[in-house]
């Protein structure tokens, strides 16, 4: 019975609730010792014979005369008749009592307490070789469950460490993936996110046959904007027109980034030329509200900006950079006409 028990615990109810009926005690009880030698319950007896649940109990190890014989002597049962009977060590009544030491190898792990408290019932010769050869089976029980579970709980404990450095590997991973996507002065998509993301909506417009329009966004005259500020000024400059450019557009799909220096591109997937032009026309308004102090050889006061603009449907005669070159084109023509403006090119072939 004790080998088909499932847990320890069900292990130690099944050695008490039993071993009353087959040995005919009156109570019995099994107490485990921790490491700084205290004793706790685990399964017991009432006063009036019934198994119950002990595991509320704890306390030192009592200096009664059984805890020197049973543990100090490393006996493995020690046996007095006509003695103080106790419940949670509190004198109750008189009789016989036997102490039944639990030993793991020279270490003792606790003891199984035996009385006749509810019959008086005198105990039998037999009783010591049984009694005996019980604490050396549930001894070994008790050891054998015991490191069955320390193995289960340390595997748990491997997993779950396992589990959660999996998870931090998973999590670092997907940083340095954002990391390696962002532009760390503006804080937006860098060009290879931009490039990746590019190739990826070309292939799903040209397999739906929908429009794909692209804008680049050029700083006019960064270079003397830098001269007459400073490098940090221009840094602080991209840093709020990017956060500015970053809002205009939020459709699903729509890409900004910083494609390099002081030039960015928006890339708008199902979206068509008038789509596009609207997105430039707000751009320009987004930098014009920013006012930032800029006096340019165009007669700005303000940093402004220059677009171009551009939209095809892709197919298998046209690529991702024929795409760019028109939008490049495009920006080339808005900076030749003035700039602080936008300039739209098509293809509608």
């Amino acid at each position: 019975m004790l080998w088909r028990t499932d847990s320890i615990n069900q292990m130690l109810f099944t050695a008490v609730d039993e071993a009353k009926k087959q040995l005919d005690i009156d109570r019995m009880a099994i107490f485990l010792f921790d490491e700084k030698l205290r004793m706790h319950g685990t399964y017991g007896t009432d006063m009036s014979g019934a198994t119950v649940d002990e595991h509320y109990f704890e306390s030192a190890i009592p200096d009664h005369w059984f805890s020197s014989h049973a543990l100090k002597g490393q006996e493995y049962i020690v046996i007095n008749n006509n003695t103080e009977l106790y419940h949670d060590l509190e004198p109750v009544g008189s009789g016989w009592n036997a102490y039944v030491a639990l030993w793991d190898e020279d270490k003792a792990v606790g003891w199984i307490a035996c009385d006749n408290l509810i019959s008086g019932r005198p105990l039998q010769d037999y009783h010591r070789q049984l009694l005996k050869q019980f604490g050396f089976i549930v001894s070994q029980h008790l050891v054998r469950r015991q490191a069955e579970e320390k193995l289960i709980r340390l595997n748990k404990e491997l997993e779950q460490r396992v589990t959660e450095r999996t998870q931090a590997l998973q999590n670092a991973n997907q940083q340095l993936e954002q990391l390696a996507k962002c532009d760390p002065l503006t804080g937006v998509a860098n060009r290879r996110a931009f490039d990746n993301q590019f190739k990826d909506e070309w292939r799903r417009a040209e397999r739906h046959q929908l429009p794909l329009s692209l804008l680049i966004i050029d700083i006019d005259n960064f270079k003397s904007y830098n001269d007459q500020y400073g490098h940090a000024a221009g840094d602080q400059c991209l840093q709020v027109i990017a956060h500015a450019l970053n809002a205009i557009e939020r459709r699903a799909g729509a890409l900004f980034a910083r494609y390099g220096g002081e030039e960015f591109v928006l890339l708008l997937p199902g979206q068509n030329h008038k789509a596009a032009v609207y997105a430039a026309k707000q751009a320009l308004h987004a930098v014009r509200r920013l006012k930032l102090k800029h006096k340019q050889p165009n007669d700005a006061n303000h940093v402004t900006i220059s677009i171009g603009v551009a939209s095809m449907i892709p197919s298998l005669q046209y690529s991702t950079s024929d795409l760019f070159k028109l939008t490049d084109d495009a920006l080339y023509k808005a900076k030749a006409v003035g700039k602080n403006g936008y300039y739209f090119h098509t293809s509608e072939k």
